[in-house]
């Protein structure tokens, strides 16, 4: 993954001295590249130990490491700003072009952060399973619903649970060949592990989409994936991982309607004519 993009992901965990590196990496990044660990620590006015935590914590063993895979990120793109934050003295058109921006950021990092085993597992279970239950609470919630009406129209048996209570009872009765699928931003909602442990208990494959790889929900269950993003002032984190939350729906979705072929594209339409006579017919 590139270096900024595991900068992006890793932001809410920064400290203040660890922002300052990011800035001075954003505002002189070719400067870096010629200078030692103990002079660049100097420059942002912290000492050597906050750099070496600060390239560990983006997953680089040592600062020549970091520096090379730098130097690969000046050598293919642009640098563009880690986040840029909405100012209360904002006018609309710079509101507009940042809200996009955090967007299109959450997104484009979602292809280099997303695991390709783990999307294939949930897949074939999801095809595979008798039936599905999705859960989520809150924000969350809105996205288990979009789970259920897309997958629904490929004709799964599914449920959908935002209440803690149904979603208890469910994963209580549960069997072995029913799948548990959590949206979960956090991965600590407490309502969402329980039901969880659960069905793991009834023998039920357990999987989630969550922003946190080191919540305890990635820890229970058989497979997740991210949508990590970064909160900024006026948006929370958990505001734009909504959106790309449902981009890794669509990408479920999609995959899985190549998977189960012909057969999915007859129920979609299906589904498509009947919606249609819901409609007003004079329009």
């Amino acid at each position: 993954m590139p270096l900024f993009s595991r900068i992006r992901l890793q932001s809410n965990r920064l400290t203040p001295a660890q922002e300052r590196i990011v800035r001075y990496l954003q505002e002189h990044a070719q400067e870096v590249l010629t200078i030692p660990i103990n002079e660049l620590a100097d420059r942002c006015q912290v000492g050597d130990a906050t750099v070496i935590r600060f390239y560990r914590l983006l997953g680089y063993e040592n600062y020549p490491m970091f520096r090379i895979a730098l130097t690969k990120e000046l050598s293919e793109s642009e640098i563009r700003p880690i986040y840029e934050e909405v100012e209360i003295q904002d006018q609309l058109p710079d509101v507009i072009r940042k809200v996009i921006d955090s967007s299109l950021q959450g997104i484009s990092d979602l292809e280099k952060q997303i695991s390709l085993p783990a999307l294939e597992d949930i897949i074939r279970h999801l095809k595979d399973s008798s039936h599905i239950h999705v859960i989520g609470l809150g924000a969350s919630g809105v996205v288990a619903q979009d789970v259920m009406h897309k997958l629904m129209r490929l004709g799964l048996k599914i449920n959908v649970y935002t209440d803690s209570h149904l979603m208890t009872i469910a994963a209580s009765v549960a069997h072995q060949d029913e799948i548990f699928f959590a949206i979960c931003h956090s991965g600590e909602t407490t309502d969402i592990l329980r039901t969880l442990e659960l069905a793991k208990k009834q023998g039920c494959y357990t999987c989630a989409v969550t922003s946190s790889i080191k919540s305890s929900i990635t820890h229970m269950v058989d497979a997740y994936l991210l949508s990590c993003t970064r909160e900024t002032k006026m948006r929370s984190d958990a505001m734009i991982s909504r959106i790309v939350q449902l981009v890794v729906i669509d990408i479920l979705y999609v995959r899985l309607a190549l998977e189960i072929g012909d057969a999915a594209m007859e129920r979609v339409n299906k589904s498509r004519m009947a919606l249609k006579a819901c409609r007003n017919p004079s329009r």
